[in-house]
């Protein structure tokens, strides 16, 4: 009971606290997060940062929604942190485009999209700053877990790739967990194409 306790506390001061290792190892939790989770606020601002120091324009994010702090509200980081003329948000779950109309309603350059992610970027016709990258996708019948949602991230990539401006950036959010996974394949193929990354963990961001 008291480890529960203690355990419980931690969990609630854990997004203030720096990552914490033992003798250099990240321990893993049975469903392949690291069992120290941060909140992604740090990063999405320090993209927020970049985006705006970089003159960008666009930010497309496949997968949207207001899930609460440690998940991140990533579109109320775009709202309200970046000089972006143009938000698209786009999901396959109608309900979580429904969360977030009222973020919509309040700024007239945010874009609602229900559909497939993949799909509305092979189909892009401008230009993209920012791709933000926090979207589910199923797993094949037999294969590790983690295995479609990193080739669906990595046809994402590819869908966008020709629309990627020089300097743009991606940011894929729940890196901190075991292969594969979102990273395991799109972080390859973008670095291939030139871009570094910038940091990793609780999110990878790349750049170029």
């Amino acid at each position: 009971m008291i480890k529960e306790f203690f355990d419980s506390k931690i969990q609630r001061f854990r997004p203030f606290l720096p990552p914490v290792s033992t003798c250099g190892f990240i321990p893993i939790n049975s469903d392949g997060f690291w069992k120290f989770r941060s909140a992604p606020t740090k990063s999405l601002h320090q993209a927020a940062e970049i985006f705006n120091r970089n003159q960008g324009e666009t930010i497309i994010e496949i997968g949207t929604g207001l899930h609460g702090r440690m998940a991140g509200n990533s579109i109320l980081v775009w709202t309200g942190k970046t000089r972006a003329k143009r938000i698209i948000a786009i999901d396959l779950d109608p309900q979580r485009i429904e969360d977030v109309k009222g973020v919509a309603n309040q700024h007239p350059h945010v874009e609602l999209v229900v559909g497939d992610g993949i799909t509305f970027l092979q189909a892009f016709p401008s230009r993209i700053d920012l791709l933000y990258l926090d979207f589910t996708a199923p797993e094949p019948e037999g294969q590790i877990t983690g295995t479609g949602i990193a080739e669906a991230y990595r046809l994402a990539y590819h869908g966008a790739k020709d629309k990627l401006n020089p300097h743009s950036m991606i940011l894929i959010d729940d890196t901190d967990h075991i292969h594969p996974w979102k990273h395991t394949l799109i972080v390859p193929d973008a670095r291939k194409d030139g871009y570094r990354v910038l940091y990793t963990g609780r999110q990878t961001l790349l750049i170029r």
